[in-house]
């Protein structure tokens, strides 16, 4: 079964004269192996990795799986929603599970989800080169010290190896990996970057403007409001209702939802139902 292994290590930079930096740096080591693993009913399991600063609770669909952490190369292929939580702190998003692959997640939690930063790795299959995501977007992307553009940005030709990547933006801390990719998969990183700001971090050099507030509108739906939800789904407790028109600062995104602020509280909306504003 071929699988990405990892090892994970943070480093922090000296202080430089002009202003210290306290860039959070995660080395991702991806290599394709071949491991024995059984296999559930006709078709072959997928793998998921999981670690967080702090430790926290691993939930896949509501189901909890352990703490971080977590490591099983037994789970049915699919779409799962993916939950990382440790008291105030939290990480949710829908990850897809691949046969034969192991899927990648690292989170360094905080309760000021714009302080919080990670990344999501996993190969896909029929498919070629480095995919690369962030949250925010626009993010500068270096490999091997070449400048590439910014995100997202799909790199198709990419020498198989080990690669150092680096994603940067201002006002928020530098995330740097290494990434080691294949011919045989098309390697995908969807990067969260830590605000400075949220970070509390202090700098000799001039303060800096505070990071652009995301927001979004609510269209107009069948029922003249739109449900908040819990969770980011369906399923989901309700736990308010936002009308037409109204504009809400975005804290979170995943494929189908959005996370916002309303009536001082949070909570999840559909986000086929939101326009974003610039």
């Amino acid at each position: 079964m071929p699988f990405i292994t990892t090892n994970v290590k943070r480093l922090t930079t000296k202080a430089k004269i002009s202003k210290i930096l306290f860039p959070v740096s995660c080395f991702l080591f991806l290599v394709t192996v071949l491991s024995g693993c059984n296999t559930i009913g006709n078709s072959k399991p997928a793998a998921l990795q999981v670690t967080s600063t702090p430790e926290a609770s691993v939930f896949l669909d509501g189901k909890h799986l352990g703490k971080t952490p977590f490591f099983s190369d037994q789970l049915k292929a699919g779409e799962y929603l993916l939950k990382i939580t440790v008291s105030e702190a939290s990480f949710i998003d829908k990850i897809t599970l691949t046969s034969n692959t192991l899927t990648v997640v690292n989170r360094e939690l905080n309760n000021n989800f714009l302080a919080q930063s990670g990344e999501t790795l996993w190969l896909k299959p029929d498919s070629k080169g480095l995919f690369v995501t962030s949250i925010p977007q626009e993010a500068d992307l270096t490999i091997d010290g070449k400048s590439f553009g910014e995100t997202p940005i799909l790199i198709e030709k990419i020498e198989d190896g080990e690669h150092k990547v680096v994603l940067s933006k201002v006002t928020y801390i530098d995330r740097e990996f290494s990434i080691k990719t294949s011919s045989k998969y098309q390697l995908v990183a969807d990067i969260t970057l830590a605000s400075e700001i949220a970070k509390n971090f202090e700098t000799n050099a001039s303060p800096t403007p505070a990071p652009k507030v995301e927001k979004v509108e609510i269209l107009k739906t069948p029922q003249g409001f739109l449900r908040v939800r819990a969770e980011a789904s369906l399923d989901a407790p309700e736990v308010g209702r936002v009308k037409t028109g109204d504009q809400l600062e975005v804290i979170q995104e995943t494929k189908d939802w959005i996370k916002v602020q309303f009536e001082g509280k949070f909570g999840w909306v559909s986000s086929q139902y939101t326009k974003k504003l610039e």
